[in-house]
């Protein structure tokens, strides 16, 4: 029994033992074939092979370091080939390359930038992306603004002025576009001159920037439909010209830098810094406010960072060679030994020296037959991440200390002086520093310092220090590999010794002479690889250039806060030019398209005179709010309004009418409740397109649906286009498609989904409607009565909802 028990416990140790060294062997063979994958660039696999590794020994450090290496080189690896499929037009492909990249190296900034930009171009499938954050675009929408100018009506209208005054002009602009004029009381009146004023298609914005240019005005916006005219002078501005603060926290630039920018180019002097947020606090005109966002926005960019890979050989080489005859001393010496060195020699003891008491020292012979060689190689592989304009240095060799003596004459001893010996440590070997630069095509330039030392003697205990120094800037592409070689330090030294005379016997003097060589040579390969892996973020719209007027009148044109009409719609498209305009008109849906001029003209064509079909007729002394087709004769010296006789027309055609009524007329709601409310339309003419905006007030409900009615037609019958990105504000395109024959009668045209947010008394009003026909004839504008919604605090109440009309 007791052998049985041994035995098994002998077998045991042996399976145990076993599985130990397959155990070492699997982990050795795993990192041989991670060096292996490593060796042939095949990342995929090392980083496979030592995430095994890593696994089964999370404690040893090759291994960890080996997979960190690997992940870094396998994402850049990836990384690069997304990028060559981009640029193919494979962008799903591409995509799923910078999600690789991604994956193995979170910390690369490029490769997350450019999946974004990916993976947005393929889900808005070609639509342009959004160039503000939400964050901003919500705080924006919500934050209090100063009254911006509306006009009711976008559509260019052209102006002839042969005798009238400025006063006249305004008013005459004021009443084409529904815009109420207000003048200083300290503004005279005059003559805007003997020629007169003539403006052909202008809208209300460039006909009011127009003439306040030319007659030196400036105007105060003080609701939507009402503007102040004032003499544009200094003291008006600072009078009437609104100011607002606004703080911008920077996430990349520092504040002293900004607001050097700001006060250069802005003069502004209400500005301060809050270094501890990083945010710099203005107070100007809104347009200045709004320049020096602009400003902040190109300037605070997040610098370019850069990954370089160093890859550092020193090799040193050692040749010795040693031949010939070596004596063990050089000298022939003879000596008395009289019984010991300190046996005193008296004169009387002369007598009895003999040969015994003489020593003799002869040199031993030896031959050297001595040839040596070595080769050491000291190799690193560092990867060094640095930001664009710093400094990263890094060091790789022994410190060696160096005594250093001072002299304190405090502290003596008698007459002595004491010295005092301290040790400064010095870097000897190879000492690197890189500064890096990255360029908008792709390049990095790094400007490079490479110092190698070494000790090369000593003087009384002294170390001698040999450098080796170089300065330089190279110019690279993203991940293109420099090699720099060259710092080689050679020593050679050939020595001869021997026997005098016997030495110098013609070939058998070798036999009594020692020839030794020793050759030192030293050589540094240096390789520096960069890999981009942040850019700065600069976008198309940043190399723009910024309109900000003249120097004694600053505005912001694009986005200025003193004249909005609107969103982007049915109403206000974009004035393209030529084929560009054409085109635009073209990707519209039928209800949405402006109506060519009678005649065959084109939009994009010019004439000198009016166009065909165009009359000139004068403006009505109290014309309705919407009406912009006249049909009277002009007085003679009046001023003439310009208006497409396509469009009187129209109107005089549309004797039929649309109506539209909101059901029900009115509601009452708690905050919180959702429900809806329809908008019903009778039409005694065929309809076929009805492009209408909307306005409700944002802090008291808002609009989460639109659905369209049965009134037109089924889903396979009509096309429903909705634009909801402005607070406050839904614009809504109704079309029948294709050449379906209009609809007359009554039915429900819209139904809105709304959603109390705020007690008060809300109202939904229709701003602007269009009613067309099946030849895009336009039907006279309804007017519609709003709809008043009341809402409070608390449980919801009962609403009487009338009954739906089919």
């Amino acid at each position: 029994m007791k052998e049985h028990n041994r035995r098994r416990r002998h077998a045991l140790s042996l399976g145990l033992a076993l599985l130990v060294i397959l155990a070492s062997c699997s982990g050795y063979r795993g990192f041989r074939e991670a060096q292996h994958a490593e060796l042939t660039g095949d990342w995929d696999t090392a980083v496979l092979r030592y995430m095994e590794l890593v696994t089964q020994d999370p404690a040893d450090l090759r291994y960890r370091a080996g997979l960190l290496r690997a992940r870094t080189q396998a994402a850049h690896a990836h990384f690069e080939e997304g990028r060559k499929l981009q640029e193919a037009g494979r962008d799903r492909d591409a995509m799923l390359e910078m999600q690789r990249a991604v994956q193995l190296d979170p910390t690369n900034q490029y490769a997350l930038t450019e999946l974004e930009k990916l993976r947005t171009k393929i889900e808005t499938s070609g639509l342009q992306p959004r160039t503000i954050s939400q964050m901003k675009d919500d705080a924006r929408a919500a934050e209090p603004m100063p009254p911006t100018l509306n006009p009711l009506s976008d559509e260019p209208v052209s102006f002839d002025f042969p005798n009238a005054t400025f006063m006249e002009v305004y008013r005459a602009i004021g009443q084409a576009f529904g815009i109420n004029i207000v003048f200083d009381t300290r503004l005279r009146d005059a003559p805007v001159g003997p020629e007169g004023i003539e403006l052909r298609d202008v809208t209300a914005i460039e006909g009011l920037e127009i003439l306040m240019h030319s007659l030196g005005h400036f105007y105060r916006v003080l609701d939507e439909q009402t503007i102040m005219i004032l003499q544009d002078t200094q003291q008006n501005r600072q009078r009437f010209e609104d100011r607002i603060i606004q703080t911008f926290f920077l996430s990349n630039s520092d504040v002293s830098d900004v607001m050097t920018i700001l006060r250069s180019l802005l003069n502004t002097r209400f500005i301060a810094t809050n270094e501890r947020l990083n945010a710099i606090a203005m107070m100007d005109s809104v347009e200045k406010v709004k320049i020096a966002e602009r400003l902040i926005e190109q300037n605070d960019k997040a610098k370019a960072e850069v990954v370089v890979d160093v890859e550092l050989l020193q090799i040193n080489t050692n040749k010795l060679q040693q031949l010939g005859l070596r004596l063990d001393a050089t000298s022939l010496g003879i000596r008395l030994d009289i019984g010991g060195e300190e046996v005193p020699l008296r004169m009387s003891d002369v007598e009895s020296l003999n040969q015994n008491n003489w020593v003799l020292t002869v040199p031993g012979f030896l031959f050297d037959f001595v040839k040596n060689a070595t080769d050491a190689q000291t190799l690193a592989k560092p990867q060094v991440r640095i930001t664009e304009g710093e400094e990263a240095s890094f060091s790789i060799g022994d410190r060696v200390p160096i005594p250093v003596t001072s002299f304190n004459t405090a502290n003596t001893a008698g007459s002595n002086i004491v010295p005092i010996t301290s040790y400064q440590y010095q870097n000897v070997g190879i000492e690197v520093d890189i500064t890096p630069r990255v360029h908008h095509n792709e390049e990095v330039s790094l400007d490079l310092s490479i110092e190698v030392s070494n000790i090369s003697g000593q003087i009384e205990s002294q170390p001698i220090i040999g450098s080796r120094n170089i300065n330089t800037s190279i110019r690279l592409r993203d991940g293109e590999t420099n090699f720099l070689a060259g710092l080689i330090r050679t020593s050679e030294t050939n020595s001869q010794s021997g026997i005098p005379g016997l030495s110098e016997i013609p070939v058998l003097g070798r036999l009594f002479s020692r020839r030794s060589t020793d050759n030192e040579r030293t050589d540094i390969v240096l390789t520096l690889t960069p890999h981009i892996i942040r850019r700065a973020d600069i976008r198309e719209e940043d190399l723009a250039p910024i309109w900000v007027g003249t120097e004694s009148n600053v505005v912001y044109r694009g986005s200025s806060p003193r004249v909005d009409s609107g969103v982007d719609g049915p109403f206000d498209e974009p004035q393209a030019e030529g084929g560009a305009r054409d085109e635009l008109q073209e990707r519209l849906p039928p209800g949405l398209r402006d109506a060519a001029p009678e005649g065959g003209q084109s939009p994009g064509e010019e004439d000198d005179g009016p166009p065909l079909g165009v009359e000139l007729v004068p403006p009505p002394s109290n014309p309705p709010r919407n009406a912009g087709l006249l049909d009277s004769a002009p007085a003679p010296g009046s001023p003439q309004i310009i208006v497409p006789a396509a469009f009187q027309e129209a109107a005089a055609r549309s004797t039929a009418g649309v109506e539209l009524t909101f059901a029900p007329e009115a509601l009452r709601a708690s905050v919180g409740d959702s429900f809806e409310v329809r908008l019903d339309v009778r039409s005694t003419a065929p309809l076929s397109h009805l492009p209408l905006r909307l306005r409700f007030n944002p802090s008291l409900i808002e609009v989460t649906a639109v659905r369209a009615g049965s009134f037109l037609g089924g889903e396979e019958e009509i096309s429903l286009m909705t634009d909801d990105s402005t607070p406050g504000m839904v614009v809504v395109g109704l079309s029948r498609l294709g050449e379906r024959p209009g609809v007359a009668g009554r039915g429900r045209l819209l139904a809105l989904e709304v959603r109390a947010t705020g007690p008060g008394t809300a109202t939904i009003a229709v701003e602007q409607a269009r009613p067309k026909g099946p030849a895009l004839e336009v039907i006279a504008s309804p007017i519609v009565e709003p709809l008043e919604i009341e809402i409070r605090d608390g449980e919801s109440l009962d609403r009487e909802r009338p009954e739906t009309v089919a």
